[in-house]
């Protein structure tokens, strides 16, 4: 009979691979979760920071540009009709009377709602020029020579108002959307500017 010898086989068989646990996949999950959730609000607030400037600079360049054109047009009229015709309610605020020069009208348009409210600037029957968009509120005041407030009547008078020495604006603007949390608002009282030959009341020298 035959006799069979049992052989021992000394390869070395492979380890088997080892895989992740659960609990190891739900760890590293949620800390890459927190990561990203991270970045991604500092790139949404960064995101925001840079609309809200870029609405700001706009705001400011257009603030300029209209105070340019009213600080123009007032110092060199020399009469002005001015009236009031209320809050949110649309039309003609004041009109400049140059000696050698068309009617000015500045008149604010509220048609678009509360927060929409136009400033225009128009040169007789020419086509009007937008000043300002996007106004919340918006106001003129007048004074006299001694800088007391007058208050404009609800109506134009007939005739210009010789009592109005000085007048300045007061506005509030904004850019943007305030859902998105990139909204501007710029608000801004401009100087009192001195219609031409308009001198101020001077308290007389006293002997």
């Amino acid at each position: 009979m035959a006799s069979t010898k049992r052989t021992n086989d000394l390869r070395q068989r492979p380890a088997r691979a080892r895989g992740f646990t659960l609990f190891e996949v739900m760890l590293v999950t949620s800390i890459s979760a927190f990561v990203f959730a991270g970045v991604l609000s500092a790139y949404i607030f960064l995101g925001r920071g840079l609309a809200r400037q870029v609405n700001a600079e706009s705001l400011e360049s257009r603030s300029r540009l209209a105070l340019y054109w009213f600080t123009r047009d007032v110092s060199t009229a020399s009469t002005i009709t001015a009236q009031n015709p209320g809050v949110g309610v649309s039309g003609t605020l004041i009109t400049l009377n140059a000696l050698t020069a068309s009617p000015l009208y500045y008149s604010v348009d509220w048609s678009g709602g509360a927060s929409n409210g136009i400033l225009m600037r128009q040169v007789g029957t020419n086509p009007s020029l937008t000043l300002l968009t996007n106004l919340t509120s918006f106001s003129i005041g007048y004074y006299d020579g001694a800088g007391n407030a007058i208050a404009a009547p609800a109506l134009a008078p007939t005739e210009p108002q010789v009592d109005i020495k000085q007048v300045n604006m007061v506005f509030t603007s904004t850019a943007g959307v305030a859902v998105t949390g990139a909204q501007s608002n710029l608000t801004v009282v401009s100087p009192r500017v001195l219609l031409k030959n308009q001198g101020l009341l001077v308290d007389p020298i006293q002997p």
